[in-house]
């Protein structure tokens, strides 16, 4: 229930971006949302969300492992990146209900082929099997479209994470053979602006 002066705000103010809750959400650097996930950028109270999913063995299983001064280097980049304003990166995801964080997602520019724009994700357990890998990477892709004018989006798996394969067709996706990323031959997926 929204409070009826902060209502009153919402609907009288004559500019929205003067409005408190969307001031409240630039503040938050909000990516994009569904009705279940908040993807934002980290920001450096979230360090240790972001360092918690390198720890857990079940969560790395199929992505290269990092100590845990690669993990805090890659936090520090993570933040260093939103600088550059290009609307690609490596941002949280959060439930819309109670803002528990569910895990890390990227839309960037791959690691192994820089030319390549790459989707991404990792999300704890305890969110496994809800669909909500599928509803990330349909976000990520509409805001990849839609908001940053990219034309191609990009994703490897390891071959044998067919749940991440089936989430990716599910989104859209569609599997072109393998690639050489990340120092091995991976499944190789693609979709294009349009085809979905």
């Amino acid at each position: 229930m929204i409070p009826n002066t902060l209502y009153d705000t919402l609907f009288t103010v004559g500019n929205f971006n003067q409005c408190p809750i969307n001031i409240f959400l630039k503040a938050m650097n909000i990516i994009t949302q569904t009705p279940r996930l908040l993807i934002r950028e980290f920001t450096t109270a979230d360090e240790a969300l972001s360092l918690i999913m390198d720890e857990d063995e079940r969560l790395t299983q199929y992505v290269k492992k990092r100590t845990p001064a690669e993990s805090k280097q890659v936090f520090k980049d993570t933040l260093k990146d939103y600088k550059n304003k290009t609307g690609l990166g490596r941002w949280g995801i959060f439930n819309v209900a109670d803002n528990d964080f569910i895990g890390v997602c990227m839309l960037k520019p791959s690691e192994s082929d820089g030319d390549k724009i790459e989707l991404g994700y990792r999300l704890h357990l305890k969110y496994w099997g809800q669909g909500i890998a599928t509803e990330l990477s349909k976000a990520l892709i509409n805001y990849g479209f839609n908001k940053v004018g990219l034309t191609e989006i990009y994703a490897v798996t390891h071959p044998h994470n067919a749940a991440s394969q089936k989430v990716l067709l599910k989104a859209g996706l569609q599997r072109f053979g393998e690639a050489f990323w990340y120092g091995e031959d991976l499944p190789f997926f693609r979709v294009r602006k349009g085809a979905i």
